[in-house]
């Protein structure tokens, strides 16, 4: 009997949350839509075996997405550096300032836990606030300078050493672009990486 209201419970909170998304949209209207049949620039869910509407690829709405949260669990999923395998992400010191949930490209920077300034960095991205991977399947020494160059393309520029300067001199410099690519749902690189 507890399973059954339990799961009541769950049905008609999602179908109110559904019914309260749907009426959200600045300049909508409740009305019913049939399928195949929707306004230009409407999306509609499909039903659930229960009949409520099912939520869209879109919700829920990237405003109330928890970007610590969203980060976090970024991180967590990256394997240590190759040569490294001891060492752990610094989860307390996640650069987020180049993260956003309603961006077609966003990022976060992540150095080592007691890193130094050649240590390897990783550079996340996201797309609407969905992980999507690093910029590079390696993680090179020093932290890069990233920069927004369009509201889907951002620019990554990696520091590296060059002949027999030390760490502190490293005067290298590789930088590459990367933009969301909306008909293949992917980012494109060009651009150059530091040398291996």
């Amino acid at each position: 009997m507890r399973t059954l209201k339990i799961a009541s419970t769950v049905a008609l909170s999602l179908a109110l949350a559904t019914s309260f998304v749907g009426c959200a949209a600045e300049g909508s209207s409740p009305t019913p839509s049939s399928a195949g049949s929707s306004s230009p620039g409407e999306s509609q869910g499909s039903a659930s075996a229960t009949g409520a509407p099912t939520p869209t690829a879109t919700e829920p709405a990237c405003d109330t997405i928890d970007s610590n949260a969203v980060v976090l669990a970024a991180v967590r999923t990256l394997p240590a550096p190759e040569g490294l395998e001891s060492a752990k992400w610094d989860e307390s010191n996640v650069d987020t300032t180049g993260f956003d949930p309603c961006a077609e490209l966003s990022w976060a920077v992540v150095s080592l836990e007691m890193a130094t300034v050649s240590s390897p960095t990783a550079v996340l991205l996201f797309h609407d606030g969905s992980y999507l991977g690093t910029t590079t399947s390696e993680e090179y020494g020093f932290t890069p300078r990233v920069e927004r160059t369009a509201p889907g393309a951002i620019s990554v520029t990696y520091p590296f050493v060059q002949g027999n300067e030390s760490n502190a001199e490293a005067s290298g410099r590789a930088t590459a672009s990367y933009t969301w690519n909306d008909a293949t749902q992917s980012v494109d690189m060009a651009g150059e990486t530091p040398p291996a």
